[in-house]
């Protein structure tokens, strides 16, 4: 009799922003609306600061996962992030994402990163090879048509720089279906303040 099948779990790992922000950016892409380009557009609720992508990963896994990222978390304290810029992969020339950015890699969140990519490593999981560069994903670009008037355009009107300190990482899981990517956390874990203890909410 054949093994049944393990459930695989689409899984990222990501920082909530506020919601001042995804108003902000929903207002955004309402501007960019008006340029007859095709883009599928990421829904504002939808949109969080992705740190890293796993993939598949097997249902049996993700209590490892789990304690992967608390244990890169661990030492980690709160610390703020500044929202700004706007810009498009891979060039403005030829935009294939857009993107809201940060206004500079904060010494702690790049420090995560690093702890983050080291401990999923030793979970199996593939380092990424690309040079850390967080960001914000407000589109998708479909076609080539007036994508560059569309980039012309996100660049100049750019995004307002606005902070928020990051107190909490997610282990997220996410369901692809006709309407959309469907988002829930399997994991919520805290930076640990400097006299307290981090914990991770399953």
């Amino acid at each position: 009799m054949a093994k049944p099948r393990e459930e695989s779990i689409r899984t990222f790992v990501c920082i909530e922003v506020p919601a001042s922000i995804k108003e902000r950016i929903d207002a955004l892409q309402r501007e960019l609306r008006r340029i007859d380009a095709q883009v599928s557009w990421a829904k504002s609720p939808n949109i969080h600061l992705t740190l890293k992508f796993l993939g598949d990963i097997a249902a049996s896994r993700m209590e490892r996962v789990r304690d992967a990222v608390e244990r890169a978390a661990a030492e980690i304290d709160p610390f703020d992030i500044e929202v700004g810029g706007a810009g498009c992969f891979p060039s403005a020339h030829n935009p294939r994402v857009v993107w809201v950015g940060l206004t500079q890699v904060p010494e702690p969140l790049a420090t995560f990163n690093a702890r983050l990519e080291d401990e999923l490593a030793g979970e199996g999981i593939a380092s990424e090879s690309k040079r850390f560069s967080p960001h914000l994903t407000i589109g998708r670009v479909r076609t080539p048509r007036n994508a560059r008037r569309l980039a012309e355009t996100l660049i100049a009107s750019g995004f307002e720089a606005e902070s928020f300190r990051a107190t909490e990482v997610i282990v997220m899981r996410s369901e692809l279906n006709p309407q959309g990517a469907v988002y829930s956390p399997q994991a919520v874990i805290a930076f640990p303040s400097p006299s307290g203890h981090n914990r991770a909410l399953s």
